[in-house]
């Protein structure tokens, strides 16, 4: 009976030693949790007042555009703006909407007989974005974020 006990004794004390209990420091932990987490997407896209409460990501995306294409057209509603023969031409709006909200026109993709047939074009364009209400900005994980974004504008 004491060999046996001597024996599950040393067993015991023996396997303790493959359990290895590493200690991490909060530090490591928050810098593994950031190299997990896709820095390339957000949880919410940037919203105005008037989307009203906004619970899913794809709900902010669909009330971000909506608003500003609405604006846009707004906007472009009070010029006359002659088209290419096709039924519709794209503008593509490259937008930067930065941490605090600010929404800033990068660059306007237009084609080059769109541009000569309307010079003011730019112009109209660039102020629709200036004169967007207020606007909250993207978020990730609660923390608002700059956004990148492009959005394709058709003119009839």
């Amino acid at each position: 009976m004491k060999l046996w006990t001597l024996f599950f004794l040393t067993l015991m004390l023996s396997s303790c030693q493959d359990f290895d209990f590493k200690k991490q420091s909060a530090e490591e932990i928050m810098q593994e949790e950031l190299k997990s987490i896709n820095w390339e997407e957000v949880d919410f896209y940037p919203t105005f007042q008037n989307c009203g409460l906004v619970t899913s990501k794809e709900e902010s995306k669909v009330c971000f555009e909506t608003q500003i294409k609405q604006a846009v057209s707004n906007r472009l509603s009070q010029q006359q703006i002659l088209t290419s023969k096709s039924a519709q031409d794209t503008v593509i709006l490259e937008l930067f909407i930065t941490e605090e909200g600010e929404a800033l026109l990068k660059t306007i993709s237009i084609s080059d007989e769109l541009s000569a047939q309307n010079p003011d074009l730019d112009d109209w364009l660039k102020e629709a974005i200036s004169e967007l209400p207020d606007l909250y900005p993207a978020q990730k994980r609660s923390v608002p974020v700059p956004l990148r974004s492009e959005l394709p504008i058709i003119l009839k």
